[in-house]
């Protein structure tokens, strides 16, 4: 038989996350990362590119010859993603949220997903992931033309729902 006093899941969520600042952001940025990455990888479905971020990660720091194979290159991707994926979300509770002048926790989620998405359309995709191709802020003469902003701009508002979905201080709209 349920005992209505006891606290709901949310309830219990939420204290938890009050009890655990830093380390509920962390956890909540693995669980966006990884749905980010997961829809990511889905996006052909819907007619636009793939965002494999993991292995765009490890080619950036080095690609299979420094890491000896595509496996090894993938795991080492992997592991710097999900570390940015959490990094980001601590930078989100502990600095954007309160800065965010909107009311609304996802909201709030959802403009931190179009910063994101304007760092890196403005600076990573044209010189880190894909140099010289076109890529930029604004710019969409790339080989993908629009999808690839498009796509980009997806996957963090993915990330960006998740973390305002998950991460609602009691104290604050």
């Amino acid at each position: 038989m349920s005992n209505s006093l006891a606290p709901s899941a949310s309830q219990r969520w939420h204290k938890w996350v009050a009890e655990h600042p830093v380390g509920s952001l962390a956890l909540i940025g693995v669980i966006a990362t990884q749905l980010g990455t997961y829809f990511g990888y889905c996006f052909q479905a819907i007619g636009l590119p793939r965002l494999p971020w993991p292995a765009f990660n490890g080619a950036l720091v080095g690609g299979a010859d420094t890491w000896g194979s595509p496996v090894s290159q993938y795991w080492a991707g992997q592991s710097i993603h999900f570390v940015n994926g959490v990094i980001f979300a601590i930078l989100f509770g502990v600095i954007a949220h309160k800065q965010i002048p909107v009311k609304g926790h996802v909201a709030k989620g959802l403009i931190y997903g179009v910063v994101m998405t304007i760092i890196s359309m403005g600076v990573l995709v044209p010189y880190a992931y894909a140099p010289k191709q076109g890529y930029g802020l604004f710019c969409f003469s790339g080989p993908d033309g629009w999808k690839l902003p498009a796509g980009v701009l997806l996957w963090h508002l993915i990330y960006g729902a998740v973390i305002g979905l998950l991460y609602q201080p009691k104290d604050e709209n």
